[in-house]
């Protein structure tokens, strides 16, 4: 028998770009994290061939950013992206743009303003 007074629910949650979920666990009341894995849609990845050398879409060219300038150029010293910084996010946005010209690729990045 289940003791519900030591019952701490559990919330999980994670992003990928531009989408993200979120959900609440409660032992033995709902399913558990491995039950639910399948609702998830599968992981967007790119090639890495499309990516370094035939970019066709504008994720690509934010992708090829991430993967290969911030290292090699890194641009605020040797440290990880913080997806959370305005000011790295602003410097991958104005590469991707540029990448994003040199190969004639439309559509649109979303633009922001640093404050």
């Amino acid at each position: 028998m289940l003791d519900t007074s030591s019952i701490k629910p559990l919330i999980d949650g994670g992003t990928e770009g531009f989408k993200g979920n979120a959900r609440v666990i409660i032992p033995g009341h709902t399913a558990c994290i491995e039950c639910t894995l399948d609702l998830f849609p599968p992981q967007v990845n790119f090639p890495l061939c499309t990516i370094a050398n035939i970019p066709r879409l504008p994720e690509h060219c934010i992708e090829f950013v991430r993967l290969f300038q911030w290292p090699k150029e890194q641009p605020f010293g040797e440290v990880p992206i913080d997806g959370d910084d305005p000011a790295h996010l602003q410097w991958i946005y104005e590469k991707s743009i540029e990448r994003a010209n040199k190969f004639n690729i439309e559509g649109e990045l979303i633009s922001f303003q640093t404050s």
